[in-house]
């Protein structure tokens, strides 16, 4: 949609996120970067980056845990 809508282009996009997943290609270099993940309704897709996000914040010491 964001390209669609003339917001970013094609160019702007550098890797799927499976490529990301499987290291053929890095993810973000700098803080100053944007990460922007489209769900295109692929439950093994979402559990994935969830985790790899997870697993990187807990390394990281950031966020909260909060209980259910």
């Amino acid at each position: 949609m964001p390209i669609d809508e003339g917001l970013i282009s094609p160019e702007h996009v550098h890797a799927e996120i499976g490529e990301l997943l499987t290291g053929v290609r890095p993810g973000r270099t700098s803080v100053d970067q944007i990460t922007l993940y489209k769900s295109v309704g692929i439950a093994a897709q979402d559990v994935a980056a969830a985790n790899l996000v997870l697993t990187a914040a807990r390394a990281a010491g950031l966020g909260v845990e909060v209980a259910l």
